[in-house]
């Protein structure tokens, strides 16, 4: 019995391993013996697929003109179907190739391959067999997008846009914006606002959000949109076929596109999409961090994103970094606040932060958080998870700038301190000198340095400073950005030290030794009142110390340390030496000493060969300078003493020692006239100025007259060039002329812009001619002027400041409606620009003009110390006004024609007792009530009634000039 169990044991075993060994075998000589009958057999199968496949789009072709849209299953078919043909082409490619040389080997590999293709044809061709091949889109079709909870500051903006769509005549939208500012969220909110919207408040039959970055390209676009709205588009097709397609679908409906994060122009026609017709109801919104994006899309309306006001902004922060921690301590609730506001009104920034601050339980964590982000560096900030997430997002505003060269110029931009504001043409003249700009002329540098502001404004990376024509300011974060990439985060190799504004008092040897591979330093408004005897930068090219109003003395070693500097800015230093060494910075090519304290400018200057710009305007203390200094200068393209009390040059020289006096002369610009492209100059006697006159090829673009003792009677014709003409301190001087009569309407105008008369005590009368360009006029202390009625011809003047002029009654008579000095060849078209009015310290005015003139363009009206005006000439049509400032008595005793003016301008009035006139109206006076403030923000406004070194006495007079 045991025998015979044993052997049927070794029978079963004998049998199955027969069968494991065989089985295989018996496998692999089927792939060998029926290659032939499976390539065949495939063959087969898939011509039926084929058919089955063109009998499919027949029937999705027929779809289309139900506006039918492909059932999903049926598009993830004919996509198999078309990777199953190409893999049996190449499976036949190689059997036809391999036939020559064939072996055991590559034909049981063609023959294995041909069978299990053969089976997977087979199961495809049986799930070929379709009912429905395409459903119909609904009449009304949209899909919810996932947004983040409400935003704070998007509901004023949702309810603009919601209200811009019902709008007939509006078919493109834009809304623009800074990175982080929230355009996303709220395009993402105004699709989902259409979920519970019942069609007939909007008659939208479809709603579409996508991304249309220009990464993604336009077929990517095309894709999504068909997707979105669940229509079917060929694989494979060209993007012709498919925009010929959308646009067949989407002309007869009603749609809304959503088109988000948008960074140039895109062809909506190209795409596919009807041109948005407001009446038929066709829109799309757009959201871009340009507002020339929106321009190129012919937006009918823009809706700009702000960042949001401190109550908002500490709401949001708040929400995302939990009131449980922000109430936990005391001490934590006062950082929270101060860190939410270095977040500067971003909520992008805000969110980040407050979050990631939400785990941050002591108060050192935030005193350690604060202190780095006013530091701008959030992303050294320890455990901050993705906090540099910030710098990242915002740098694709930087990556999409047009080039280099712009780049470099927005970078510059961080140079000054945080929340400062910038001159414009202390920004431009920072690029000419840092060589960003290439030029022929001056007025081409200008044009093109406000242009780059401009693209740089659209681009959301610069703001409107605190005097809105003629500053901007970068915002914190972004300026924190742009130093995070002057670091090193991206591929340009720099290394930019930037500590202005931060309160220094002195400068540590650990510093000197972190900037040794420093090419950019910034260490202006500071309170640095030492410096040390050498910095070892080997590759140093900017320097700017401006502001540091403690700095006395400059070692002149220093300068022999930094031999490769291009670029020096020393303005606003007290320093009344400067060293001789200066002629060992051999490469540099730019010097500023504007509002310095230098008595006695060094032979050096004229060692330094390739300065192309040399500042010396409003240097008050300035005695001395050497003869041959400029002129040895060949290279110099700017020359500014604009607003310098040096006079050297115009004394009076005798026959005998002329050979001996080794001051400049007049004389010696002529040798600069060559590349000289922009002269600013002071002058005190007429025989100079007409000495300037008369070289040829001078460039004047800024001139000032100062005491010019004896002249009663003056009468001058500017050159073209000038920009800026100040006419201050003069006695002696009763009637003033400006003759510039063009042979012909707007011939060989003139380019002054900005016009001063200030301490004329004696001046009677002005006439002026045909200054067609004149934008800014300031008359001050001029007590025996009556009137102004020769403003009427300055058709472009868009600022009049009239102050301290004590016999003016009336600033404009006009006789018989008609001026008699102005009826001659010019109509009478005065104050049709005028944006800003300042009246201040006149004691006898009574009356603006004797007859009504409209102010359509006027936005700000100060007046101040003007007890005798009763009347305001103002009326309804004010649609631009947006301030009036003045006493609130003097308000209140006005008298009205017709009370409802009164009315409507009320709301605009601010009572104010003070008036500070170097500031445009609508800034308050705390703007500078500290030296932290005045450091830290901007500077002064200079204009002749405004002095640097009386200035800062008047603000510091009762506090000392001490770090907070």
């Amino acid at each position: 019995m045991l025998y015979m169990f044993v052997l049927m044991l070794i029978d079963s075993i004998s049998s199955t391993l027969a069968s494991h060994l065989w089985n295989p075998v018996a496998t692999r000589l089927r792939y060998l013996i029926e290659m032939e009958e499976n390539i065949g057999k495939l063959d087969n199968t898939v011509k039926d697929l084929e058919v089955r496949k063109n009998e499919i789009q027949i029937r999705l072709k027929n779809s289309e003109g139900k506006q039918e849209t492909c059932n999903p299953e049926v598009t993830e078919w004919l996509e198999k179907v078309a990777a199953m043909e190409i893999e049996v082409h190449d499976i036949k490619n190689v059997q036809k190739k391999r036939k020559q040389s064939f072996n055991y080997w590559s034909k049981y590999e063609i023959g294995m391959q041909a069978a299990k293709k053969l089976k997977e044809a087979e199961m495809l061709h049986e799930k070929g067999a379709f009912k429905q091949v395409s459903y119909e889109i609904p009449s009304y079709f949209m899909q919810e997008v996932p947004t983040v909870p409400s935003t704070k500051g998007t509901d004023c903006n949702l309810r603009e846009v919601l209200q811009y769509l019902k709008d007939e005549k509006v078919g493109i939208i834009g809304i623009w914006g800074m990175g982080g500012i929230g355009k996303t969220t709220l395009l993402r909110k105004i699709n989902n606002h259409f979920l519970g919207v019942i069609k007939e408040n909007y008659e939208f039959d479809l709603v579409i959000y996508v991304v249309a970055s220009t990464a993604s390209g336009i077929e990517q676009l095309q894709a999504d949109i068909a997707e979105r709205i669940g229509l079917f588009l060929k694989p494979g097709s060209s993007f012709e076929i498919r925009a010929s397609f959308l646009l067949s679908f989407l002309r007869g409906k009603k749609f809304l596109l959503l088109l988000d994060d948008l960074w140039g122009y895109l062809d909506l026609s190209e795409a596919g999409i009807p041109y948005p017709n407001g009446l038929n109801k066709q829109k799309v919104v757009l959201a871009t961090r340009s507002e020339s994006v929106c321009g190129h899309m012919g937006a009918h309306k823009t809706v700009f994103m702000e960042c949001l006001d401190q109550e908002k902004a500490w709401q949001l922060f708040k929400e995302k970094a939990t009131e449980e921690v922000i109430n936990s301590d005391v001490r934590i609730g006062r950082l929270a606040k101060e860190v939410a506001k270095e977040c500067g009104g971003l909520p992008l920034a805000l969110a980040t932060i407050g979050r990631a601050m939400s785990t941050k339980r002591t108060w050192h964590e935030w005193t350690l958080a604060l202190s780095y982000l006013k530091k701008s560096r959030i992303h050294e900030i320890p455990n901050m998870g993705n906090a540099s997430y910030i710098y990242t997002r915002l740098k694709l505003s930087y990556d999409y700038l047009q080039d280099k060269q712009i780049k470099e110029c927005f970078l510059c931009c961080s140079l000054w301190p945080e929340d400062y504001s910038i001159w414009k043409a202390e920004l431009i003249d920072c690029w000419m000198g840092m060589g960003l700009i290439e030029y022929d002329t001056i007025e081409e540098a200008y044009n093109k340095g406000h242009s780059i502001i401009e693209y740089l404004k659209n681009a959301c990376l610069l703001e409107t400073g605190y005097l809105e024509d003629s500053e901007v300011r970068v915002h914190d974060i972004i300026r924190d950005m742009a130093l995070w990439i002057s670091s090193g985060c991206s591929d340009q190799s720099m290394n930019w030290i930037v500590q202005a504004g931060v309160g220094i008092h002195n400068i540590a040897n650990r510093d000197i030794k972190k900037w040794r591979s420093a090419r950019m330093i910034s260490l202006m408004c500071n309170y640095i009142s030492e410096l040390p005897q050498a910095i070892n930068c080997p590759n140093l090219q900017y320097l700017s110390l401006q502001q540091n109003f403690r700095l006395k003395v400059i070692p002149p070693s220093l300068f022999v340390s930094l031999l490769s500097v291009t670029y020096l800015d020393l303005s606003w230093v007290p320093i009344e030496i400067l060293p001789e060494e200066i002629g060992t910075l051999v490469e540099l090519q730019y010097l500023k000493l504007k509002q310095t304290h230098i008595k006695i400018l060094p032979l050096a200057i004229g060692q330094l060969t390739k300065l192309k710009c040399l500042h010396l305007n409003y240097m008050d203390f300035l005695e001395k300078i050497p003869y041959g200094v400029f002129s040895n200068l060949s290279m110099l393209q700017v020359l500014n003493l604009y607003g310098s009390r040096y006079a050297g040059c115009e004394e009076e020289l005798h026959s005998r020692n002329h050979m001996d006096h080794d001051e400049f002369r007049i004389e010696e610009l002529s040798c600069l006239s060559r590349e000289l492209k922009a002269l600013g100059i002071t002058v005190k006697k007429v025989s100079t100025l007409k000495k300037l006159l008369d070289i040829h090829g001078i460039h004047m673009r800024l001139l000032g007259l100062y005491k010019l003792n004896g002249e009663a009677s003056l009468t001058l014709t500017i050159p073209e060039s000038v920009l800026v003409l100040n006419i201050m301190d003069c006695s002696e001087l009763k009637e003033f002329s400006i003759i510039n009569k063009p042979q012909r309407y707007h011939d060989h105008l003139v380019r002054l812009e900005f016009l001063t008369f200030w301490d004329l005590p004696r001046l009677e009368k002005i006439s002026m001619g045909h200054l067609q360009n004149l934008r800014f006029l300031n008359v001050g202390k001029a007590n025996q002027l009556m009137d102004l009625s020769c403003i009427l011809k300055l058709v472009y003047l868009e600022q009049l400041d009239v102050s301290c002029c004590n016999k003016m009654k009336q600033l404009v008579h006009i006789k018989n409606n008609i001026n008699m000095e102005v009826r001659d060849e010019m109509p009478i078209q005065g104050f049709q620009r005028l944006r800003i009015l300042q009246l201040n310290s006149l004691p006898s005015l009574e009356n603006f003009c004797n007859c009504r003139l409209e102010f359509p363009s006027l936005e700000y009206f100060d007046v101040f110390a003007c007890p005798k005006l009763k009347k305001l000439p103002l009326w309804h049509e004010m649609v631009k006004l947006k301030c009036i400032r003045g006493e609130k008595m003097w308000w209140d005793n006005l008298k009205w024609d017709n009370q409802s003016i009164s009315l409507s301008l009320f709301p605009f009035f601010k009572a104010s007792e003070t008036r500070l006139a170097s500031f445009r109206p609508e800034l308050d006076t705390d703007v500078i009530s500290s030296p932290k403030a005045f450091f830290t923000k901007r500077q002064p406004h200079l204009r002749s009634s405004v002095r640097y070194t009386t200035y800062l006495k008047s603000i510091f007079e009762d506090e000392e000039l001490i770090s907070p």
